[in-house]
C-alpha cells in the first residue's frame, strides 16, 4: 500500500513538474528561449466533418517549403501538429523574431533595448513592474542586458529570463516569473533578464 502511495505522489508530482516546464500550451502563445528561437503555438478549433487533419498538415507544410526556398537554410519548421478532440494544436519554430514577422507579417522583436532602439523601436517611459509598481528602464537595466520582447498580437508569450516590466499596463498582464499575457492586439512590450 505504501508502494502504491509512493508512486501515485511520485507521479503526481512529475506530472506537476513537466507542466511547469514548459510543455505545449493550451492556447496561442509565443515563447522565446535563450538562443532567441520563437516557437509559436497556434490552437484553434477543428471539429467540422470536413475539416482534414492531414490534408491541413500537408498544406502547412507545403507553405513553409515555399517560404524557406527564399533561403539557403530552412529558418521555420513545425514542431508539432495534432488534432484531438476537436482542437487543432500546431507548433511551429522560428530560427529568430525576424522570420516569425517576415512570414505572419506581425509584429515580434526580441533583443536589447539598445538593439530595440536600433531597428527604429521607441521604447514608451511607461512601464511597470510585475507588482504594478512604476519601473525604471535605467535602473533596472542599469548594466545593458536586459532583453524586450516587442509584439502586436493577443497571446500568451513565455521568456528565457524574468519579467522584470511590461507595457502597456492596461493590456499587458504578467502571470508567472517568465510569463505574461497581452490582451489585445496592440502594440505591447516586456522587458526580461
Amino acid at each position: 500500500m505504501k508502494k502504491a502511495v509512493s508512486l501515485c505522489l511520485l507521479m503526481c508530482g512529475l506530472l506537476l513538474f513537466s507542466g511547469c516546464s514548459g510543455g505545449v500550451p493550451d492556447q496561442d502563445t509565443i515563447s522565446v528561449d535563450k538562443r532567441g528561437r520563437v516557437t509559436s503555438t497556434i490552437v484553434e478549433d477543428f471539429d467540422k466533418d470536413f475539416y482534414d487533419a492531414d490534408e491541413l498538415e500537408a498544406e502547412i507544410e507545403e507553405e513553409l517549403a515555399d517560404y524557406n526556398r527564399n533561403f539557403a537554410a530552412d529558418h521555420i519548421r513545425i514542431e508539432s501538429f495534432e488534432v484531438k478532440d476537436g482542437v487543432a494544436t500546431l507548433q511551429l519554430v522560428f530560427d529568430e523574431s525576424q522570420y516569425y514577422a517576415d512570414y505572419t507579417g506581425m509584429t515580434l522583436f526580441v533583443g536589447t533595448r539598445s538593439e530595440a532602439e536600433e531597428e527604429g523601436y521607441d521604447l514608451p517611459d511607461d512601464f511597470v513592474e510585475p507588482n504594478e509598481n512604476a519601473a525604471d528602464l535605467d535602473v533596472l537595466d542599469s548594466d545593458g542586458s536586459a532583453h524586450v520582447l516587442i509584439l502586436e498580437e493577443a497571446v500568451q508569450v513565455r521568456v528565457p529570463g524574468t519579467i522584470l516590466a511590461v507595457c502597456p499596463e492596461d493590456n499587458v498582464t504578467v502571470t508567472g516569473d517568465r510569463e505574461a499575457s497581452a490582451a489585445e492586439p496592440e502594440l505591447s512590450y516586456i522587458i526580461y533578464k
